[in-house]
Parts: C-alpha cells; structure tokens; sequence
C-alpha cells in the first residue's frame, strides 16, 4: 500500500520534499524560461514558494548531485526534457532571513552567516578549486573579500558558480520598519557594508569569463536592490514577466489536482466544488504580469487549509494563516509620519472604496521616493495586496486580489486610525454588536455606537468627508469579525446597494440575518432635516428595489 504524500506546510526545501513523501506541485518547465538570460531578480510576496523553488534550483543545477538526478526529479517535466546545463554548477547559496536584523548585532550577524556559507562551499567544492584560492580565501575576514578572490580564481576555470540568494532584503526590511531611513541608509549606501557586498556581486557578475557565470536572487521588493546597486543593474528582473506569471504559486488546476489527491486516499472528505470556491475566494486573485490572466493561487495559504482539514477532519475554522499576516508594523512607517497619516494613507483608503487603483507598475525606486504615488502602489503589489486586473483607459488596473488580503487591508485602516490617536474603538464590544445584527437582527445599535464614538472623537471627523469615504470607514469596522461577507456595490455588481452584508455560512451556518445598506452622505455646512428627509426617501426606493433584485 502506498503511503500518503505529506503535506509540504513550511517547508522550503526541494531535496527534504522529494526524500521524504511530500506532495510537490511541479514547477521544473519554468527552468528553460530561467535559463534565457544568466543573472534573474524575481520579486513576490511573503509564503509564495520561493525558497522551495530557488532549492529546485539548487539540485537541478549542482554538479555534486549529478549521479541523484533521476531520484531528486523523478516524474517532473524537466527529468524528460533536461537542459545543457544540468548538474553543471558549484552552488553558493544565500539565505539572508538568517541574518539578525538586530541594529546592534546585523553587520557582526551578516558577517558570520555569509563567512560560514562561503566556508561550507569553499569545503563542498575543494577538488575544483586551487589551494591557494581555498587558503587565501578562508584567511579574509569579510564575505565581500572572500567572494571577490573566489571569482577572480576561477576566471576561465571549467566550473564556475551559480550564486542563489533566497529574502535578499528581509533583514533591510525589518531594518526599516524597526529604525527607520537613516539607520537604512547606513546599510545600503556610501561605505554600508551590504553595499559593498553587492559592489562585490556586480563586478563579479560584469567579468568576462569570470567565475561567477549565473545568479537567481529573490525578495518582496526592489527597493533595496535599487539602493544597494544605484538602480538595479546587477542583473535581469524577471518579476513582472508573463512567461513567469506560473513559476511561483498553485494554479487553479493544481488545487484541484491536490483535492483530489487527498480524496482519492481517503483523507480529504468535504465537497470539491464548495471548497474550491472557499479557497478561491480567500486565497486565489493573483496575477504577476499585465499580459497574463492566468490567476495564482498563494501556495502557503493552499498547503495551510488542506493541513488543517487533513489534521482536525474538519475545514478550518480561521481561513486566515497567520504567517501570511503582513505585520501593521511592517507598514506603518509607510503610511504614517510621527503621529501625522500621510499620502500614502490616503491611496490605501482609495483602494478599498473604489476595490482598485489605476496606475503602472515601477520595477525599480529607492526608498527616498517610496511617497510618489506609483511607486507606492508598486511595493502594494509587490507585496502581494495589490494584483493585475485588466486596464483602463490604457493603463494596467490593480485590485485587491481576495477576502484574505481585504481584511488586511481593512486592519490596516484601523491600526493607522488607532496608532495616530484618531479613532479607536471597543473591539469586544463592536464584535458583539455585529454578532446581533446577524443572529437577532438588531442593526440600530452599530449606528448608535458608531455615531456615539465619532461625536466622543471628533478627530475623525476630518477623515470621513464625502459618501464613498465614509463607506470605507464602515467597511473598516464591520470587517473587525467575519461573520458577514461583506461586498461594495462594485464587488457585487451594479445595480446593488453601497454595502451588502452576506452571511458567512460557511463559518457561521445558522446566521440569520443579511443587510442592504445604502449610504448618503450631507456635509455639515448643508444639512437640514428636509435634506435629510429627501436623501432617506431616496435610500427607501433604493432598498426595495435592491431587495427585489436579490429576491428575483
């Protein structure tokens, strides 16, 4: 009998998914695409398999493990159709998520992570390498230097290296976050010792016939690559190519494929088509390159709904992984200057009012010019919470690609509001209030609060101007529980209410209670109860019609 495939939660390395029984998703045909051009950038947000493809890498390419082909990649699309350059190249290997971002101890971290990295390799490979390269190498105290005789050595040598980077900028990025720009600027400019560490790669990746022969470095954004480089000429970003779009990520036939795995072995017992529908919606949206409409699913948040129907026999009561979070603190510096919401703020509320933004996508700025407004939309779809969704009026049109990223999005919101002393409010009461409104029906009450807090923290008033703003401001806050589905009038389609609040039966099956709310907003200077009267006269006729649609 054979036994089941495990599921690949967490695990980042192609070899241990391959030895030990894990269900593998081939991603083996993008290695002829990689190959076209020798030093790649790839770009793409947090849990989307990276590592487990720059590990594939990592075997596909190393001449030591030659004689385990077949065994590493057996029934893969590349074991049948291999390249010239198969099993050709010593292997250095970075992953720099290892590194300590801790301000005081990053460089000394930096330091010994790559000396041990450069160390093991220059072990691994000792028979292709000169002793003298090998002595004079180990003797220098800083990777940089290190790397610099490496490649100089073995200028015209037979074998040469293939250098893979795995989160090139995570410890620059919680640098950021934590410290700010000018302790950044210190790592990644002037006399910074990442810097030179990457001066380091681009004069070993401009050598002709040099000892550096290929490069794959990954990440969640360019801007660090941009600082480190003074634009990005290291090498070729391939993150927005279509031929690429696949390479990372389940398409909507692989999840179907991995349903029905674990159905047909007897662990996976719940209805294919309302599952599919679930994870659609919660973890499918994303397109990687305006010429694709092939639509990605996030591969971690996949692996974590089948785990966790696999372990408790039961659909996941949280759809939301914790480990594909965006921590608020990771962007708050982007948004937010001292205790002041800046632009950027603003484009963020833009985007959950109208479920989109028009914009080109930059593939290269530095974090000085994070604040222009394109480039801040780019590192929103970096990230992953932004996607491409067609055009208008010519230009690429990104949206939020799914219920997952909605609601980060909207805790986002909050945290700012909070963070900056505008607006906070009792989470466990609110929470309760909305539990009401869908099991007893009881709707008045979330008007009452939410008006009873604005009138008691009026600094939000200057927030909430205009109709499709204050709808923001609603969908913020009645997104704080899950028990409704909660969709703009774009996101249902025209002719629907502002907001139409479905029951989430799936997590909440005896709900009771769905709503049609219509919003109409009257500016202070031009209020009056005849106004007011007019406006809900208007909503009434509205609702009903709305009412009747749904009920047709």
């Amino acid at each position: 009998m054979k036994k089941i495939k495990n599921i690949p939660y967490g695990i980042g390395d192609f070899d241990s998914v391959q030895r030990n029984n894990n269900y593998y998703v081939d991603k083996t045909m993008f290695i002829p695409e990689v190959e076209k051009t020798p030093f790649n950038f790839l770009i793409r947000p947090r849990r989307f398999g990276k590592t487990l493809f720059l590990t594939m890498l990592h075997s596909y390419y190393d001449l030591n493990l030659k004689n385990r082909f077949e065994g590493l990649f057996s029934k893969t699309w590349i074991l049948k159709n291999p390249t010239e350059l198969q099993n050709s190249y010593m292997i250095l290997y970075f992953n720099f998520s290892l590194v300590n971002p801790d301000i005081d101890k990053v460089e000394g971290s930096f330091v010994n992570y790559c000396n041990s990295e450069i160390d093991f390799f220059l072990r691994k490979y000792s028979k292709y390498i000169d002793n003298e390269t090998l002595k004079k190498a180990s003797e220098k105290k800083l990777p940089a230097d290190k790397l610099n005789d490496i490649f100089i050595s073995l200028n015209g040598a037979n074998n040469k290296i293939y250098l893979l980077i795995d989160e090139y900028d995570n410890f620059a990025n919680t640098i950021i976050s934590r410290h700010g720009q000018h302790e950044y600027h210190k790592l990644t400019h002037d006399e910074g010792f990442f810097r030179y560490f990457f001066n380091v790669l681009k004069g070993g990746a401009s050598r002709r016939a040099g000892g550096l022969d290929r490069m794959f470095i990954t990440g969640v954004s360019p801007i660090t690559m941009d600082d480190v480089t003074s634009g990005f000429n290291i090498g070729n970003n391939i993150s927005l190519n279509e031929n690429m779009n696949g390479a990372l990520g389940f398409t909507d036939g692989d999840v179907g494929e991995i349903i029905d795995y674990y159905t047909s072995v007897g662990v996976f017992k719940f209805d294919k088509a309302e599952t599919k529908q679930i994870m659609s919606e919660w973890y499918n949206g994303y397109i990687f390159s305006k010429r694709s409409t092939t639509k990605m699913y996030n591969t971690d948040m996949v692996l974590y709904f089948m785990l966790q129907s696999y372990e408790a026999n039961n659909l996941p009561d949280d759809l939301i992984d914790e480990n594909v979070r965006i921590d608020y603190g990771k962007l708050r510096h982007l948004i937010a200057i001292g205790n002041q919401l800046n632009g950027n703020f603003n484009i963020l509320k833009e985007i959950i009012a109208d479920g989109g933004i028009v914009s080109r996508i930059v593939k290269s700025f530095p974090y000085e010019k994070l604040t222009d407004r394109e480039n801040f939309v780019s590192l929103l779809y970096y990230f992953g919470l932004l996607s491409f969704d067609g055009s208008l009026l010519g230009k690429p049109y990104f949206s939020i690609p799914n219920n997952t990223i909605r609601q980060l999005m909207y805790s986002y919101i909050r945290e700012a509001y909070k963070n900056v002393g505008v607006f906070k409010v009792d989470v466990f009461k609110l929470d309760n209030i909305i539990s009401h409104m869908a099991y007893s029906g009881n709707w008045k009450e979330l008007f009452t609060f939410i008006a009873g807090e604005i009138n008691k923290q009026t600094k939000i008033r200057d927030f909430i101007e205009g109709e499709k703003v204050v709808q923001t401001f609603f969908l913020t806050y009645l997104n704080i529980i899950d028990v409704f589905d909660t969709l703009t009038e774009k996101e249902a389609g025209k002719g629907y209410a502002d907001l139409v609040l479905k029951p989430f039966f799936y997590r909440y099956p005896d709900a009771k209670f769905g709503y049609l709310i219509e919003l109409k907003y009257i500016s202070r200077n031009k209020f009056t109860e005849e106004l007011k009267t007019e406006k809900i006269k208007a909503s009434k006729i509205q609702l009903a019609k709305y009412s009747r649609k749904l009920e047709t």
